[in-house]
């Protein structure tokens, strides 16, 4: 065994990454059982702790390695061992649904109400991911299921938060209080109302909770739905006797809210329960409606990476992540690729903090060690803050991911997923407000992809633009950067529609330099304008459009000098080699049609005599239009 031989040869044993993981942490991730036993006979530090606290126990419980959690309890490692979270090796059990670790580790005495820093216990973590046997295992080992973290959440509030009512039922058979109340006073049925999930509403008020218990700034479910927008909810509080015209502190009903925030359907629900008296016209304030939401448990976890470059994210901004790229995708990290078909649920649930801890409520995040991130995350947003990213004071000159919305005033939006995508709205341009979609997808992904012809190629991905078949009221400019070699004048760029995604034809807009040059004096400074020109070079494209197809495809060919010759006959000369000419004589032609020339110029093959290269053939194809010359 090479680990033998290293031990044999004075191999420091307790030897550590640059983030603190000794070799054991590492067998304990991998499973390496006969490595670990020969570690752990060298006297191999049990309960070494990395930069973040995790010991060996606590690697082998996430990974699901048994055998190595059983070889390291036997041998002194302790399962209350915490890391910098307050997470124990049985914290991490219950959240990745480990059930033979978990009872290995509570043989030992694990502590099932072992508290995180931020109050959560396993039972916790195992509710919020909906694990049932696990949160049976844990409430039969004397977990208590109206366990309150530091801001009062119970299980109970986390499985109406991610709607796991086959948790919840676990729950109560166990004695759960569906009543419990945080700090702020929101109950379970108010987290479900919030966050807009039907079938744990449904469930709480079987239970017989009260429909129209109020929080501490005297907000009920109700008004938390109507917030939020969530119709369904709004229906099926108001068939349980929710009562509609319940007004919070600050005097608001919610039929009230809903007006401020513009929830149609919401409006439509409550227009015709709620009591005029209980909503007296008021003069319209200007006061932005602000946004409250109920507490919610936003505990992270560590890293056991061993990648050696770049910052420590251990200690960075979000304290402790989580072991693996797939669980950080779960907390919602921005650095990670992002699913775009839930960017308006995640606007919808974006909650408000306030220093008023009273109107407010604070989130688990309050233990965070760093205190540039807990002031973020109290700091208030305003409702409107996130309708749009459009900033209303001034033309928007700023970036999208996917979509944005624009309306009368214009706007140049610059693609942050793909650097160089812009779409330049000039004012007036669009009839209405709209929610213009931009995205790069990859040609086979497409039902019929661009069809190219012999020397053609696609000098970037096709653009995929929404709505399809939106018209402009004026021009709308597209950059698009591309990675064609021109070759001088050799070649060209041209631009390939689809507006069903079946058929495609060039894009074609008369005068388009002139539209360009004037709207890109109209939306920016001269400085400006030329410190863009200069770093785009001559690698972006730009072209004009008054619609939006489906698709857009920038195409590199060989260029092709396009002329239209009647009866009366022409002549089509090349701008690559001017000597390149097509002669039509008078009467060649019988109406007037488009003759196109491409002149392709190939460098003669090494060793060839001069003499063998003065040959002219012609490919001609009766009554065909194309046909190839080449010498």
């Amino acid at each position: 065994m090479v680990a033998a031989v290293l031990l044999n040869n004075g191999a420091q044993i307790d030897a550590t990454t640059k983030k603190g993981f000794t070799p054991l942490h590492l067998t304990a991730k991998y499973g390496h059982m006969k490595v670990a036993e020969l570690l752990l006979e060298k006297s191999a530090p049990v309960d070494a702790q990395g930069k973040n606290g995790v010991t060996p126990l606590h690697v082998a419980s996430h990974y699901d390695h048994q055998n190595v959690a059983m070889l390291l309890l036997e041998k002194g490692a302790s399962p209350h061992a915490t890391a910098k979270n307050g997470h124990t090796p049985l914290h991490i059990a219950a959240r990745k649904n480990q059930i033979d670790i978990a009872n290995t580790l509570l043989k030992y005495e694990a502590q099932a109400n072992a508290e995180s820093k931020a109050g959560f216990t396993p039972l916790h973590l195992s509710a919020q991911e909906g694990h049932t046997e696990m949160s049976g295992l844990l409430l039969e080992s004397k977990a208590n299921p109206d366990h309150q973290a530091r801001n009062g959440l119970t299980p109970m509030h986390l499985c109406a938060q991610e709607d796991r009512v086959s948790v919840a039922q676990v729950l109560v058979k166990h004695g759960a209080n569906l009543q419990a109340a945080t700090k702020a006073g929101y109950t379970p049925l108010h987290v479900a109302s919030h966050f807009g999930q039907a079938n744990m509403v449904r469930y709480l008020i079987e239970q017989q909770v009260d429909v129209n218990a109020s929080t501490g700034i005297g907000y009920t479910p109700l008004h938390q739905a109507s917030q939020q927008g969530h119709c369904h909810i709004v229906n099926i509080l108001l068939e349980s006797n929710a009562d509609p015209n319940a007004i919070t502190n600050n005097g608001q009903t919610s039929l009230k809210i809903a007006q401020k925030l513009g929830y149609i359907s919401v409006l439509d629900s409550l227009k015709s329960v709620t009591d005029a008296k209980a909503t007296p016209d008021q003069p319209p304030s200007e006061e932005k409606y602000r946004v409250v939401a109920p507490e919610a448990m936003h505990e992270t976890f560590m890293s056991d990476s061993e990648e050696e470059g770049g910052e420590d994210t251990v200690l960075s901004d979000q304290p402790y992540r989580y072991l693996t790229v797939d669980e950080m995708k779960s907390l919602g990290d921005d650095s990670l690729p992002i699913d775009v078909t839930r960017d308006e649920r995640m606007d919808s649930n974006k909650m408000v903090q306030s220093t008023d801890s009273h109107q407010f409520p604070p989130t688990a995040l309050e233990d965070s060690i760093s205190p540039q991130h807990a002031s973020m995350v109290q700091s208030g947003i305003s409702a409107t803050d996130f309708t749009d990213n459009i900033n209303i004071e001034r033309h928007s000159h700023v970036g999208f991911l996917v979509s944005f919305l624009v309306d009368a005033r214009g706007g140049a939006m610059r693609g942050c997923r793909h650097s160089g995508v812009r779409i330049i709205v000039p004012a007036r341009s669009a009839a209405q407000p709209t929610r213009i979609t931009c995205r790069y997808v990859k040609p086979q992904r497409t039902m019929h992809p661009p069809p190219l012809m012999e020397g053609e190629a696609l000098a970037s991905r096709v653009l995929e633009l929404g709505p399809v078949g939106a018209k402009f009221l004026g021009p709308v400019i597209m950059e698009v950067p591309h990675f064609a070699s021109l070759r001088g004048k050799e070649r060209e760029i041209v631009i390939l529609r689809s507006d069903n995604g079946e058929t495609w034809r060039e894009h074609n807009i008369d005068m388009s330099d002139e539209i360009i040059h004037d709207v890109l004096n109209e939306c920016f400074e001269p400085e400006e304008l030329a410190q863009l020109d200069e770093l785009g070079g001559g690698r972006i494209c730009r072209f004009v459009t008054y619609d939006f197809p489906q698709y857009f495809a920038v195409i590199s060919r060989i260029r092709q000098e396009v002329h239209a010759i009647g009866p009366e006959g022409g002549m089509v000369s090349s701008t690559v080699v001017p000597q390149v000419q097509a002669v039509f004589p008078q009467g060649a032609l019988t109406k007037k049609i488009k003759v196109g020339l491409q002149v392709n110029l190939f460098k003669p093959r090494k060793g060839v005599a001069p003499e063998k290269l003065r040959k002219i053939s012609v490919n001609h194809v009766p009554k065909k239009k194309r046909f190839s010359l080449i010498w």
